[in-house]
């Protein structure tokens, strides 16, 4: 090589980020999982914009490709949580932080936001955090439902400490607070597939929360975030496989994990939501539920996931009573006046 970059036995030598490609992407026998701090370190890099857009790319397929360990999302998510900006609010609400797909949800309604309000009506505090349209799905963020119902789709850092202060819901617009976020943002549109950061967002701390929803599609994800989120010293984590990938639980066959294994959620066969996912839809149905103009099993949903979330917090120590409360909430108007208090009506 005329660069200079071989050792003296005549081997090529890698440094700087390429270092860090090797280790991932030299396949199965050559490479290994990365340590915390490398994890770390190498979403740093690629925030900080100091590895080329091939480098990135390059990094991003190869952890497609072999996977990532729990240590590595932990690593990785740290440097998301060292470069976000602190977030400050006058609550003394528990919080819960709750992370699903940044890619939105595009066949089924999104009904986090309905959720959120359930539960903040019952005590808890509930942060909600998405970004702009992302691929693959591009689909419906919480910040798209809260816009069609007449809120802001991109809160800034303010704003989203008043609606937390206000109704005891939130939703944090992460590129308003995560410098460099936009330009990865950009660079993963352009690779299509889901990467590391994919799941590693979801582990997004804001206001200082250490209880966590966390929404997964995959089977072996439920344990990679679990180990990940207790690397990181969560208080709670509970991980949700719920409607298209969100962390809003599925009405017939809810499912939900903790680190000592299922919650005990109550099915009721047959229980779906048939109608499409867009932003207007998502709204419409958040507010009918709220409102008890919507039964079956979106309320279903909502309430569930409210539970779930009331429990995370730690509000309820027991899921049956953590149902009971959302049930409550739902019944005597308390959910409908906070999804009002979020939205600023």
């Amino acid at each position: 090589m005329s660069d200079g970059r071989r050792n003296a036995n005549g081997r090529s030598r890698y440094d700087g980020f390429r270092a860090v490609i090797k280790l991932v992407g030299t396949g199965p026998r050559g490479s290994r999982a990365l340590h915390f701090e490398e994890a770390r370190a190498a979403m740093a890099a690629l925030l900080s914009g100091e590895v080329s857009d091939a480098q990135a790319g390059a990094f991003l397929m190869a952890m497609r490709w072999k996977g990532e360990s729990p240590e590595e999302l932990a690593g990785m998510a740290q440097a998301l949580r060292d470069a976000a900006r602190p977030l400050h609010a006058r609550s003394e609400r528990p919080l819960v932080c709750c992370g699903t797909a940044y890619d939105g949800a595009a066949a089924a309604p999104h009904l986090s936001v309905a959720a959120a309000a359930l539960a903040a009506a019952g005590g808890a505090g509930v942060v909600m955090h998405c970004g702009g349209p992302l691929g693959p799905k591009r689909g419906v963020t919480q910040g798209d439902v809260l816009a069609a119902l007449g809120g802001a789709a991109e809160p800034d850092a303010d704003a989203s400490a008043r609606m937390l202060e206000r109704s005891g819901a939130t939703v944090v617009h992460t590129p308003a607070v995560v410098p460099g976020w936009e330009r990865l943002a950009r660079l993963r549109d352009q690779i299509g597939v889901r990467g590391p950061v994919h799941a590693a967002e979801r582990l997004l701390a804001y206001f200082g929360s250490r209880r966590f929803v966390v929404a997964y599609t995959h089977g072996p994800y439920s344990e990679r975030i679990l180990g990940a989120l207790e690397r990181l010293g969560a208080e709670c984590a509970v991980t949700v496989r719920g409607i298209e990938g969100s962390d809003v639980v599925r009405p017939g066959r809810p499912s939900a994990f903790e680190a000592a294994g299922p919650l005990e959620l109550p099915e009721r066969l047959g229980d779906r939501i048939e109608l499409e996912g867009t932003a207007q839809g998502s709204a419409a149905l958040t507010r009918a539920v709220l409102e008890g103009a919507a039964g079956g099993g979106a309320a279903r949903a909502v309430t569930l996931s409210a539970a779930v979330r009331l429990y995370a917090a730690g509000v309820e120590t027991e899921l049956p009573a953590a149902i009971r409360q959302a049930e409550e909430a739902l019944a005597d108007g308390r959910g409908l006046a906070s999804l009002d208090a979020l939205v600023g009506a």
